[in-house]
């Protein structure tokens, strides 16, 4: 089986924007796990960044053909210390913001009608978040009625659409969509 390039392990034409200001350009190479973006200007020299030195950092992913952008955002780890990590932007909007991190996690899958009966594989995980426009962050466990509290302002219409449109709450392109309809719902002044 040929090992599979995760896009955090390619480098990728792209640009990152330092925290003073200066936009470098150049192959970006990405850890959202240990929040160090790699930047290789001149082809001879790697430069490396923390989420505290970016504002934010641009690719064009090869791997799934289209831009992708990551901003360092203040975030609360451990305790009540807010430090800045890499997020990705999925979808910006008034009310709310979907944002995600990516990992890569070994799983041990079972095949019951299979010779083999179980496998491990390197496989790519999401974890998606809500940025309201407060700047508060909340993590995303998958679940529906977890999507609704975080949503909470406008639940009922939220419950109605989630269900009327078989919402799928693990799917991106699911969230993605109740986000945008989510942000629908307040007036605009």
């Amino acid at each position: 089986m040929n090992a599979q390039n995760f896009p955090s392990e390619v480098w990728h034409e792209g640009k990152v924007v330092l925290a003073e200001g200066d936009t470098l350009s150049g192959l970006v190479k990405y850890s959202l796990e240990n929040d160090v973006v790699q930047l290789s200007a001149d082809n001879k020299t790697i430069k490396a960044f923390t989420g505290r030195k970016l504002l934010y950092f641009e690719i064009f992913d090869k791997t799934v053909e289209r831009y992708r952008q990551f901003y360092s955002i203040p975030y609360t780890l451990n305790g009540n210390y807010r430090v800045p990590i890499l997020f990705e932007m999925l979808l910006a909007g008034d009310k709310m913001t979907l944002l995600c991190r990516e990992a890569v996690e070994y799983q041990t899958r079972s095949y019951p009608y299979s010779v083999a009966g179980t496998y491990s594989t390197y496989v790519l995980v999401y974890t998606y978040y809500f940025l309201d426009n407060e700047g508060n962050i909340q993590e995303y466990n998958g679940k529906k009625k977890d999507l609704r509290y975080i949503m909470k302002d406008k639940q009922s219409q939220m419950k109605k659409y989630i269900k009327d449109n078989k919402i799928n709450a693990d799917r991106r392109g699911d969230l993605a969509k109740t986000v945008v309809y989510y942000n629908s719902l307040f007036d605009k002044i």
